[in-house]
């Protein structure tokens, strides 16, 4: 009988972090706080370049012996090459992962209503374009940039609004590109920003540039999105 409760959130997927220095490792490349990591909660975090760029966001979640980052599926060979270089020097491993990130109505809270399961592949599980467009419309409504490969690294965590959803920790140690993401934030020296927008239905992509000037960072079917511009009187 199919399991109509789990449907797949196929712009979803999973980075596994295994060893005892999984916390310890992604403690410098991640912008919130590794050691609040749970088992019972996702986080919201980002993995930065040296420049302070996002290079993914997503969310975190401690497993008995490491942590899963949940991060857009487009940008999962990308995160796993700019890791690998860096933790060959830890006690830990990009481990091989057969989960999948699943909706499902009871599970670890991802948004207000929004629940999910990162469970191993449920052959009873449905493929849901509704529930699909459900969450992104959801993650735009609550102005939550979830990064994927056609804005890799082009903007900081600020200007993507990720300080807002608390994806990042200003009291923690040092990351990569920490010192720039400090510096803009406690300068204020920001310059862009994210906003709602409206658009056609089916019209644009993510990483179109719209006709004020702004980038197109989120966007759902139905037309709503979010896009980084340029402040008034910045």
């Amino acid at each position: 009988m199919q399991n109509n409760n789990l449907s797949v959130w196929k712009d979803a997927s999973i980075i596994s972090i295994v060893g005892p220095d999984a916390e310890n490792f992604l403690q410098g490349y991640t912008t919130s706080d590794m050691s609040r990591c749970t088992s019972e909660n996702l986080t919201p975090t980002a993995i930065t370049d040296i420049k302070g760029r996002v290079l993914a966001s997503g969310w975190s979640t401690r497993r008995e012996n490491g942590i899963e980052l949940v991060i857009h599926e487009s940008l999962k060979k990308n995160v796993e090459a700019f890791l690998k270089p860096y933790i060959q020097f830890s006690k830990s491993v990009l481990a091989e992962s057969n989960k999948k990130v699943y909706h499902c109505e009871t599970g670890m809270r991802l948004l207000d209503g929004i629940f999910v399961r990162l469970m191993e592949t449920d052959q009873n599980a449905e493929n849901s374009n509704e529930k699909n467009e459900a969450v992104s419309r959801s993650l735009i409504q609550n102005n939550f940039t979830f990064v994927q490969d056609r804005v890799s690294a082009q903007f900081l965590p600020q200007q993507l609004g990720l300080h807002k959803v608390n994806a990042v920790d200003f009291d923690k140690g040092c990351y990569l590109g920490q010192e720039i993401v400090a510096r803009v934030q406690f300068r204020g020296s920001i310059k862009k920003e994210i906003s709602q927008i409206k658009l056609s239905s089916g019209q644009h992509q993510v990483g179109d540039r719209l006709a004020d000037g702004s980038i197109l960072v989120q966007v759902s079917n139905s037309g709503i999105g979010l896009a980084v511009g340029k402040i008034e009187n910045s």
